[in-house]
């Protein structure tokens, strides 16, 4: 009995071997074309999606996917948190409309735990018109997300907050620091527009500027 059991383990140990060599030397694919990847924890928690325009899927909250049809537009990867909740993302897209008029771009966003971004970095052309910028953004602390039975849903104004600081290049080609009060209202401009001309802006409540100080005083 002691000699078939050992012949049994070490035929199984050759088959083992034979089936690692098979594997090792197995070409490996150096192309995969997919339309969408969900990369999940061992547990099966979402944590990231990789996905094509048509395939780019909504907000996620807690594990649980809101339908985003407005963001069938763009390419790229959506983050989600340790508990399955969407908390950022990379999306770019780029075409020529029938009139041969640009339109392309990417973003790049974090988010703060169950609310919008606070951290973007952006790109946008519009053929004669482009921008670039660093946009920091001020949101609240509670969640914007709420459930309705078992269906999750994204409140109403939920992410509410607004953009506090600005840093790129505007439309009109002007490098812009640009600081904002909490209603999003610009309040303090630095500025270099396209001919070298420079300025620092102070503006009251409504966004008017009330006084300038050029290169002089």
């Amino acid at each position: 009995m002691a000699g078939y059991l050992q012949g049994i383990v070490t035929g199984a140990a050759l088959v083992g071997m034979a089936v690692t060599l098979i594997a090792a030397n197995r070409p490996q694919p150096k192309v995969l074309d997919v339309e969408r990847i969900n990369v999940r924890e061992p547990d099966g928690t979402l944590r990231m999606v990789i996905a094509g325009r048509d395939n780019f899927p909504g907000s996620f909250f807690k594990g649980k996917e809101i339908a985003r049809p407005d963001r069938r537009h763009a390419a790229g990867l959506l983050f989600l948190n340790d508990e399955g909740t969407e908390n950022g993302g990379l999306i770019w897209a780029g075409k020529k409309g029938e009139n041969g008029a640009v339109n392309a771009g990417a973003s790049l966003t974090f988010d703060r735990f169950e609310n919008d971004q606070t951290l973007q970095l952006i790109q946008r052309d519009m053929g004669e018109k482009d921008i670039a910028a660093m946009i920091i953004s001020d949101r609240p602390g509670e969640t914007m997300f709420a459930m309705e039975g078992d269906k999750p849903i994204i409140r109403d104004a939920a992410s509410g907050g607004a953009p506090r600081v600005f840093v790129g290049k505007s439309m009109d080609r002007a490098s812009v620091v640009m600081l904002q009060d909490q209603t999003g209202v610009p309040r303090l401009m630095l500025r270099v527009d396209p001919d070298g001309s420079s300025a620092i802006e102070f503006l009251d409540s409504t966004g008017k500027v009330v006084r300038t100080i050029g290169p002089e005083g």
